[in-house]
């Protein structure tokens, strides 16, 4: 069962977290961060929410295939957009390369997929 969580609801966006079978995507990955790195980047989901992503690709990019990386210093969060006010989370990496891993990809990209799946069952 794949739901969404929402984490931040602000003007422009609601921005929500992926659960599938209740267990969050993303919290294990919250917990492994030092707490520098989830003020970082949960002040960057909350700049979204209020006033949309920045234009700084440093900030926030598009990775390719409608899915984005919410970025604060190596700490990646990727998503996408639903519907016009909604960004889902689907997983998050500490980056090491210069580009973004595409197994790191592949993952956003499955779990978006089940996503929009499930919604689109009755």
């Amino acid at each position: 069962m794949i739901s969404a969580k929402i984490i931040a609801k602000g003007d422009r966006f609601t921005i929500c977290e992926i659960e599938r079978n209740g267990i969050s995507t993303l919290k294990k990955f919250f917990q492994n961060l030092t707490p520098e790195q989830r003020v970082g980047i949960t002040s960057a989901i909350w700049y979204i929410a209020h006033h949309g992503p920045p234009i700084r690709q440093d900030k926030f990019n598009s990775e390719g295939d409608k899915i984005y990386a919410i970025k604060d210093e190596s700490v990646r969060i990727y998503c996408f957009f639903d519907k016009d006010s909604l960004i889902l989370l689907t997983n998050g990496v500490i980056k090491k390369k210069r580009k973004a891993d595409p197994t790191d990809l592949k993952r956003a990209k499955k779990i978006r997929q089940l996503f929009l799946d499930a919604r689109s069952q009755p």
